[in-house]
């Protein structure tokens, strides 16, 4: 389990158990900032609870303010790095990233008529814009596809995609529309109900513990009537790193429910958008896969990946010279 979700699970902020006892699934009341506020006077955990607030709202600048304080107090190292994430999730978000996807022939005989699929990436609206700037794969309806006719023996093949994503740190708080009822008798509250249900993993199990969650939901709630889809997308863990995630949403909607954070945090598990969780792609196109490669012959074995990274703009003005490519080496 990566730090984290780590320090997400054993952070128990949650309206079930706050003691403020104002704060609902759909609504950040005022009265229960004030309450937070007078609170938040005497320091501590209490100046944390605030942040939580104010971000819970929408009021990201104030909840950005907080969470410096608390940052400049803590001793904690996990809880240091959890407010360093919280700080980035209320900036906005101005930045390019590579996606490459990495393709070995592990045979010894060469691989041939092999075709890649990747879900494609797409804004979403109101909070973020992506722009496709470069890469080797091109658009086919709801993917993105490339095709190599030859890979020889041992070979490995990159085939990046460059992405300028821009995003606002966002909340569909309040949500007077869904809430209590958002498809039929299906409240928040039945959906909150149907992720308590769902035992999250210890460890990461193969395609991992968030998208297995994400299924799991989605599975309970079709038997409700209500159709979530799922998401695909990055974490964005300490400077500059990127892990790929993947959580609910209202279909329709675009309000994210996510499971895995639902469990340490039921507020910002709904209808939260911060900016430290990058949406990327409906995998619904993909049956939950970032990267699809099929190929006819039966001998061949091929290893197959995914990495994310943050680009730097000088480096990505010199790749965009080399387009159309495939970056290719020996192993």
């Amino acid at each position: 389990m990566n730090i984290l979700l780590a320090v997400l699970l054993s952070y128990g902020y949650s309206p079930s158990d706050s003691s403020w006892n104002l704060v609902t699934l759909g609504d950040i009341p005022e009265r229960a900032i004030l309450f937070a506020e007078l609170a938040a006077r005497e320091g501590g955990r209490s100046t944390i609870d605030l942040a939580v607030m104010f971000e819970m709202a929408g009021r990201f600048t104030e909840a950005e303010h907080c969470y410096s304080i608390a940052l400049n107090s803590s001793t904690d190292p996990l809880m240091s790095e959890w407010l360093k994430n919280r700080i980035k999730g209320s900036r906005p978000l101005d930045t390019l990233v590579i996606l490459s996807t990495v393709i070995s022939n592990m045979s010894d005989t060469d691989a041939t008529d092999i075709s890649v699929e990747i879900p494609l990436p797409e804004s979403h609206s109101p909070y973020q814009s992506i722009e496709h700037l470069a890469g080797a794969f091109m658009v086919e309806g709801n993917l993105m596809v490339q095709y190599i006719d030859l890979l020889p023996s041992r070979t490995t093949v990159i085939l990046p995609l460059i992405l300028h994503i821009t995003q606002q740190p966002y909340s569909f708080r309040p949500l007077p529309e869904y809430y209590p009822c958002i498809h039929g008798s299906v409240s928040l509250e039945d959906i909150s109900t149907f992720i308590r249900a769902i035992q999250i993993p210890e460890t990461e199990t193969d395609p991992g513990p968030c998208l297995k969650v994400a299924y799991l939901l989605e599975e309970e709630a079709a038997e409700t009537g209500l159709h979530l889809q799922i998401t695909g997308g990055l974490l964005r863990i300490g400077t500059d790193s990127l892990l790929f995630h993947a959580w609910n949403h209202l279909g329709g909607t675009g309000i994210p429910i996510d499971a895995v954070l639902f469990h340490s945090d039921s507020l910002r598990g709904i209808g939260h958008c911060p900016t430290d969780i990058i949406p990327l792609w409906n995998f619904d196109y993909t049956d939950g896969h970032e990267v699809s490669v099929f190929y006819p012959q039966q001998d061949i074995i091929l290893d197959v990946s995914m990495q994310a990274s943050f680009a730097d703009p000088d480096f990505i003005e010199g790749l965009l010279k080399l387009f159309p490519m495939c970056l290719t080496a020996r192993k």
